[in-house]
C-alpha cells in the first residue's frame, strides 16, 4: 500500500491572506490616550473630593486667572492687528507712487524685515493653535510640529527682549552717539577721503602717474565730498531722528528690524563713497575692455557673443594703425586709474563687509531655533543622538540575583559584540542599548546650514573676477530670510477668538 505524500505547506509558505492583519495602530494609540485621559480625570476627581476646599479654590483661582490673561494677551493682539491692518491699506494705496517707490529702494532690507515682523506678529496665535491632531503616533512628527508650533512665538519674543535693550540703550544714549557718529564721519571725509586723494594727486608711493588724469579724478572726488559735507552738515537734524526711529524700531519691531534700518542708513550716509566708486569703475571697466579687444586685434581674433569662444578674424592695415595708435594711450593711463580704483575700492568693500556681517547677523537671529534650543536645555532627551550597547558580564546563574556580579562594562558595536559573547568560559551577558544626545553644535548645524547656503567656491571667484575686472557688483549677498506669508483678512472678533483659543491652549 503506497504512502500518500503530504501535500501540506508548511507553516513559512502560508498565504498573506490567512494571516492577521495588522492592527491600526492610530486607533490603538487614540484608544490609549482616552483611557489614560479618563483615568487622570478620575485620579483627579477622586483626589479633589477627598482634599480640602482650598485646593479646589486654588484650582479654580488658576483657571480663572489664566482665562483673565488669555481675554488681555488677545485684546492687546487685536490692537496690534488693526495698526497692521490699517498700514497695510496705506501701502497698498500708495505703492504705486514715486515718493514710497523711492523710499522702498532707500530702505530696501528694512522694507523685508518689517514685513517679516508684521506676519510672524499675525501669524503667532495661528501657529501656535496647531492643526489640532495631538494624536499622531510618530514621535518625529510631534516633535517637528511642536518644535514649528512655537518657533515664531520664541522668535518673536527673544527678538522683542532683545530689541528692547537695544533700543533702550540708543534712546538713553541718544545725544552721545549721536556726537560720536558725526566726529567719525567727519574723521573719515576729512582724513581719509579727502587726504586718500590729494595723495593720489601726487606721487603716492613713488609711482609716477598721469599729472592731467590724476588731477580731473582727484578734482571731481574732492567736489563731490565736499558738496555731500554741505548736504550732511544741514541734514544732522534729520540724521538725530534717524537715531530716535532706530531706537523706537528696536523696541517696537525688535533687533532684527533696527538692525536692518542701521544697514539702510548706513549705506544712504556713503553715498557719496558708492556713487565715486561706481564712476572710477566704469572708467577702469572700460580701459580694460578696450585694452581686451585691441589685444585680440593684434592676435587676429574676434569675440563671438552667439559661441562665446574666440574666432579667427582677418583685419585690414587701417584697423591695425588704428589700434596701435590707441593701445599706447590706453595703455598708459591705465596705472592712474586703476590706483584710484583700489583706493575707492577699499572704502566701498570695507562698508559693504560691515553691511554684509550685520546681515549675516540678522539671518542668524532670524534662524536660531529658540524653541529647540530651550528644550535642549531641559529635556535633553528629546534630541537623541545615535546609539551605544553597554555590555554586562554575569556568572553562570542568570536567574539568581545575588549571584550576578559585573566583571566589565562594555561599549561596543555590532562587529565587537559576537568577540564579548564567545569566550572560552560559558557567562551570560546582558545587553542594555542606550541612546546618546545631540549636542548644541548639531542641533544648530542644520539651520546655520541655511545661512550659509549661498556661499560657495564659485560665488567668492565670481565675486573676484568681478571686482578684478571692475564689473558693478551687487552689495545684497541674498542670505536666507524667513519666508513672507500671506497677510490675514480676518474680523476683528474672529481673530479676537483665535488669540484666545491660543493662549488657552498653550497652557
Amino acid at each position: 500500500m503506497q504512502e500518500r505524500t503530504s501535500l501540506r505547506k508548511p507553516c513559512r509558505f502560508v498565504g498573506p491572506q490567512n494571516k492577521n492583519p495588522l492592527p491600526d495602530f492610530e486607533t490603538v494609540i487614540l484608544s490609549l490616550n482616552c483611557c489614560n485621559a479618563v483615568r487622570e480625570g478620575l485620579e483627579g476627581c477622586l483626589t479633589m473630593g477627598n482634599s480640602c476646599s482650598r485646593t479646589k479654590i486654588r484650582y479654580r483661582l488658576a483657571a480663572i486667572t489664566w482665562h483673565i490673561i488669555a481675554d488681555f494677551v488677545a485684546s492687546i493682539s487685536v490692537m496690534i492687528y488693526i495698526i497692521l491692518q490699517l498700514c497695510h491699506s496705506f501701502v497698498v494705496c500708495s505703492s504705486q507712487s514715486f515718493i514710497f517707490m523711492t523710499c522702498a529702494r532707500l530702505f530696501h532690507h528694512a522694507f523685508i524685515n518689517v514685513q517679516i515682523r508684521c506676519t510672524q506678529l499675525q501669524y503667532w496665535s495661528v501657529f501656535l493653535l496647531g492643526s489640532g491632531f495631538s494624536y499622531h503616533p510618530n514621535i518625529e512628527y510631534l516633535h517637528k510640529a511642536a518644535v514649528k508650533k512655537h518657533a515664531i512665538l520664541f522668535s518673536i519674543v527673544v527678538d522683542a527682549i532683545m530689541g528692547n535693550i537695544v533700543g533702550l540703550l540708543l534712546w538713553n544714549n541718544l545725544e552721545a552717539i549721536h556726537l560720536w557718529v558725526s566726529a567719525v564721519s567727519s574723521h573719515i571725509t576729512n582724513y581719509l577721503l579727502r587726504s586718500g586723494c590729494v595723495w593720489l594727486m601726487g606721487v603716492p608711493a613713488g609711482f609716477k602717474l598721469n599729472t592731467e588724469l590724476a588731477e580731473l579724478i582727484g578734482m571731481i572726488s574732492l567736489n563731490a565730498i565736499q558738496i555731500w559735507s554741505t548736504l550732511s552738515s544741514f541734514m544732522n537734524l534729520v540724521f538725530g531722528c534717524a537715531f530716535i526711529g532706530l531706537a523706537l524700531s528696536g523696541i517696537l519691531f525688535g533687533l532684527t528690524t533696527s538692525a536692518a534700518i542701521f544697514i539702510d542708513l548706513l549705506k544712504i550716509a556713503t553715498m557719496h563713497i558708492s556713487a565715486l566708486h561706481w564712476l572710477i569703475s566704469f572708467l577702469y571697466s572700460q580701459q580694460i575692455q578696450a585694452l581686451t579687444s585691441l589685444w585680440r586685434l593684434f592676435r587676429g581674433q574676434k569675440w563671438n557673443p552667439l559661441r562665446k569662444r574666440l574666432d579667427s578674424f582677418d583685419y585690414t592695415v587701417n584697423e591695425h594703425v588704428v589700434g596701435s595708435l590707441l593701445f599706447i594711450p590706453v595703455l598708459l593711463l591705465l596705472p592712474t586709474t586703476t590706483i584710484f580704483y583700489i583706493f575707492f575700492t577699499i572704502m566701498n568693500s570695507t562698508i559693504n563687509l560691515f553691511c554684509v556681517t550685520v546681515e549675516i547677523t540678522i539671518s542668524l537671529l532670524h534662524a536660531t531655533p529658540y524653541a529647540e534650543l530651550f528644550l535642549w536645555i531641559f529635556t535633553k532627551g528629546r534630541f537623541p543622538s545615535g546609539i551605544w550597547f553597554e555590555v554586562v558580564k554575569s556568572g553562570k546563574i542568570l536567574n539568581d540575583p545575588s549571584a550576578c556580579s559585573v566583571t566589565s562594562v562594555i561599549r561596543s558595536s555590532m562587529h565587537d559584540r559576537s568577540d564579548q559573547i564567545n569566550t572560552s568560559e560559558q557567562t551570560n551577558s546582558i545587553f542594555f542599548l542606550h541612546s546618546n544626545f545631540a549636542n548644541i553644535g548639531q542641533i544648530l548645524d542644520p539651520f546655520i546650514g541655511k545661512v550659509f547656503s549661498g556661499f560657495s567656491f564659485s560665488f567668492i571667484q565670481k565675486k573676484i573676477y568681478g571686482m578684478l575686472s571692475g564689473q558693478r557688483m551687487t552689495d545684497s549677498l541674498r542670505i536666507h530670510l524667513p519666508p513672507t506669508l500671506p497677510w490675514i483678512n480676518l474680523s476683528f472678533r474672529e481673530y479676537w477668538r483665535v488669540c484666545h483659543d491660543a493662549v488657552l491652549a498653550f497652557c
